[in-house]
C-alpha cells in the first residue's frame, strides 16, 4: 500500500525565518511574521556584506526549508541546480570564498 505525504502549504505558515551571513562572518537567523516582510528585509541588504543562505516556513509546528523561484515554471535543465540547493550546506568557511569572488 502506497503511503501519501501531506502536502506542505506555504499559506499555512505562521512564521518565516531567514538564515544568512553578515559582515562578521557568522551565521545568523532572523524571524518574520510574513514572507513579504522577510523579502523586504532581504532586498534592503544590498549595501551590506550579506549572503542569504536559506529560507524557512513554520508550518504544522515544524520549520520547513523552501526555495523561492523566480518563475512558476521550472525547466528540466534547472532541476539540477534546485536539487543541489537542497543538498548543499553552506558553512562559515565557504563564506570566505564568496568574499574573494566579489573583490
Amino acid at each position: 500500500m502506497k503511503k501519501y505525504r501531506k502536502r506542505i502549504r506555504i499559506e499555512n505558515a505562521t512564521a518565516f525565518k531567514l538564515e544568512y551571513f553578515d559582515g562578521s562572518g557568522e551565521k545568523k537567523y532572523k524571524e518574520f511574521v510574513t514572507e513579504k516582510s522577510m523579502e523586504q528585509f532581504h532586498k534592503r541588504q544590498t549595501d551590506f556584506l550579506y549572503l542569504a543562505i536559506n529560507r524557512y516556513a513554520f508550518v504544522n509546528e515544524k520549520w520547513h526549508r523552501f526555495l523561492k523561484l523566480t518563475s512558476p515554471y521550472v525547466f528540466e535543465r534547472e532541476l539540477e541546480s534546485i536539487n543541489k540547493f537542497f543538498k548543499e550546506n553552506i558553512e562559515a568557511e565557504n563564506l570566505q570564498s564568496f568574499k574573494n569572488e566579489e573583490n
